[in-house]
């Protein structure tokens, strides 16, 4: 053996510099991966270097068959294949953005020409994938690597179902074959579940978590405006180049915004973004050309970038365990790295919804179950018979499927174990964790010891001690903001208002997947804000909720959004109610706005049912079949182009199945305005 790490040590040098030697513990991982049929979970760090493992054993297994590495997400995957090549590795990736090469893959795959393949948990339930390629996998790769490891258990703080697929590879697998799990995130409850899960022989080898470069920082600012004027005072003086992180994409999108108004380089990040985008972002990254990328946990688990001097939370996690994953972005090879927490006022609200919509409530798998056992095949058919929204109905349905109680058919799902019943018990204790680990991570916030040896003991490090370097072991000087950025920072948030896109097609299972003529197609509009949120937000909701009158401070800021747009509204509209007092609220507010515009306000939607709350809703389906009848035009629609004006917008089945009236009755286009839309709740996204 001490040959063999002879050769591995020439293969880290080879891929890292001609100094280069192991760190603690990463020839005892390796050592103990070269043998057949070893099964290892390492937990260390993040910046320890776990993937130095993997790439170092594949280099030294390769004569036994090629290597299986189960990663998470696809920025992670791209920075695992380039750093696969310095290792001697031929290294490419199965994934849902690049179809057009699986053939190629494959064929590669199958004719030995790649030394390691990547794919996400989520691959594993591709009929094509399982039935072409998996098989040839279980019996011919060397090693199998389940990289954040924690996903395995459902008290992971990143808990996906697909990753339960990965034990019925495991359970194929040959008997040569080695596994290893690889996390810095799994504290004691974790680790044992993947001992359940993996089954007897495994070894755990875990390390010290104290990361010496970081210094943690906790500012309280409830205000978002406080906290962009603190990022454009302060982020220009931090080295380097970092990472800003939001909860949502909205912030993701506003956050990089108002950098760039203040001349930093900054760009958002998150899921919604087209890969080649994505790609395009981490790239400037990789190469210091942004000051700060403003991401959402889409640039998470496992991104390596050595040099990035500084992570700044604008909202607080949901867990300890994630903001030490997210902070361990930072300071790799860095003496000092900065890592600051900006607490918010919206940071509770956000964080809590993510924790009650991660698990469909009972009824949900109870409703999906009766259905398919009934005929149901499709989504499509689930959302129109049910009134849940489609995620949770999409969740149901994989868990059902990850568990054995269905099963893919051709065009959709057939129940195949009509006994299965949904443990949900199990998924009310997690949801209980996780309402601990918020409060955890309020404690830290609020904690008056050293921060670093809090995450650490949070996480059961044994080593846990005083780090000497964060707020509260080194106290800083006290942060000074200058008054005008944080007004400078008031009028940025009360200027950023919101697209509103016209949807395109009507649902399939109601209307057999219509799609909508220009003509009929609402124009492009917008709302002024988010409900309830910074900037006008907060004046939406006291005026729908309190002083039932939308106040006049928000007619001339909308009249300047209707004035942005490409097309001008002729006359102006409202989106009548069957609340009385709400459809008069919503006259005035529109005749107000109409006389700022300088244009006609006129009746001409009346309502004709007495529907049920739109809020009420939970998916397209149900939300447009709920208004598609119950308005009517009145007689007499004037000429030319309407601005059709409601309060609050979330779905904007609404606005379309008006103005669809609207234009069936002559209008020329229909412009949708709202004061607000619901907030987004994209996270990962």
């Amino acid at each position: 053996m001490r040959q063999r790490k002879e050769e591995a040590k020439e293969i880290l040098r080879q891929a890292v510099g001609p100094e280069a030697e192991f760190r603690d513990g990463q020839w005892d991982a390796i050592e103990w991966v070269l043998n057949p049929g070893a099964r290892l979970l390492v937990v260390q760090k993040t910046g320890w270097g776990k993937s130095v493992v993997y790439f170092v054993a594949t280099r030294l297994l390769r004569d036994r068959g090629p290597a299986l590495i189960i990663s998470p997400l696809l920025a992670l995957m791209r920075n695992q294949i380039e750093l696969a090549a310095r290792f001697g590795l031929r290294a490419a990736s199965i994934n849902s953005t690049n179809k057009g090469e699986w053939p190629h893959l494959v064929a590669s795959v199958l004719n030995n020409g790649l030394d390691v393949l990547l794919v996400s948990p989520e691959r594993l339930k591709d009929p094509a994938f399982r039935e072409e390629l998996l098989p040839y996998l279980e019996n011919h790769i060397s090693l199998l690597v389940i990289d954040e490891a924690h996903c395995i258990s459902d008290w992971g703080h990143d808990f996906r179902p697909d990753y339960r697929r990965i034990l019925s590879t495991v359970q194929r697998l040959k008997p040569e074959a080695a596994i290893l799990g690889t996390t810095a995130t799994a504290n004691n409850r974790v680790i044992a579940d993947i001992e359940s899960q993996l089954g007897d022989g495994l070894k755990i080898i875990r390390g010290p978590l104290m990361r010496e470069s970081l210094k943690l920082s906790v500012f309280q600012m409830r205000d978002q405006a406080e906290r962009l004027a603190w990022l454009a005072k302060y982020l220009p003086k931090f080295p380097g180049t970092g990472i800003v992180y939001t909860l949502t994409v909205n912030d993701a999108n506003r956050v990089a915004a108002w950098l760039r108004e203040q001349n930093i380089a900054a760009k958002a990040y998150h899921a919604d973004q087209e890969n080649e985008t994505r790609q395009d972002l981490e790239t400037e990254f990789r190469d210091n050309k942004v000051k700060a990328l403003v991401a959402t946990t889409a640039l998470g688990m496992g991104y390596n970038k050595p040099d990035v001097g500084f992570v700044v939370h604008f909202q607080r996690p949901g867990s300890v365990i994630s903001y030490y994953q997210q902070v361990g972005r930072a300071g790799r090879e860095m003496k000092t790295a900065y890592c600051v927490l900006l607490e918010g006022g919206e940071d509770e609200e956000i964080t809590s919804w993510f924790i009650d919509q991660a698990f469909p409530v009972a009824q949900v798998f109870e409703a999906v179950r009766r259905e398919l056992a009934k005929g149901a095949r499709t989504i499509g058919e689930l959302l129109s018979l049910l009134n849940f929204r489609r995620r949770k109905i999409e969740q149901a349905v994989e868990l059902m499927d990850v568990e054995g109680a269905i099963r893919p058919v051709a065009g959709g799902w057939e129940l195949v174990n009509p006994d299965w019943i949904y443990d949900w018990e199990r998924s009310h204790e997690i949801t209980m964790q996780r309402y601990e680990e918020l409060a955890q991570m309020k404690a830290y916030g609020q904690h008056e010891g050293c921060r670093m040896e809090f995450l650490a003991k949070a996480l059961d490090d044994p080593l846990a001690s005083a780090c000497g370097k964060c707020d509260n072991c080194k106290p800083h000087a006290a942060i000074s903001i200058p008054r005008d950025l944080v007004i400078a920072a008031q009028k940025f948030l009360k200027s950023d208002y919101h697209p509103i896109s016209p949807r395109r097609m009507l649902p399939k299972e109601l209307h057999g997947r219509k799609k909508l003529t220009d003509d009929q197609k609402l124009l492009p509009g917008a709302a002024l804000c988010v409900y309830n949120d910074a900037g006008w937000g907060v004046l939406v909701r006291d005026g729908k909720y309190h002083s039932k009158h939308y106040s006049d401070e928000l007619v001339i800021p909308s009249a300047n959004v209707i004035r942005s747009f490409a097309h001008l509204p002729d006359w102006v509209t409202w989106v009548p109610s069957s609340d009385s007092m709400h459809s008069q609220m919503m006259e005035d507010f529109a005749r107000r706005l109409a006389s700022e515009l300088g244009i006609e306000c006129q009746l001409a939607v009346r309502k004709i049912t007495a529907n049920r709350p739109q809020k009420e809703m939970q998916n397209s389906e149900r939300q447009l079949t709920n208004v598609w009848g119950a308005f009517e035009t009145v007689a007499d629609i004037p000429d030319g182009v309407c601005l059709l004006v409601d309060d609050i917008v979330d779905s904007g089945w609404t606005l379309t199945a008006i103005g669809l009236k609207l234009c069936e009755a002559g209008a020329k286009g229909v412009i949708p305005f709202a004061l607000a839309t619901a907030r987004p709740r994209d996270a990962n996204g």
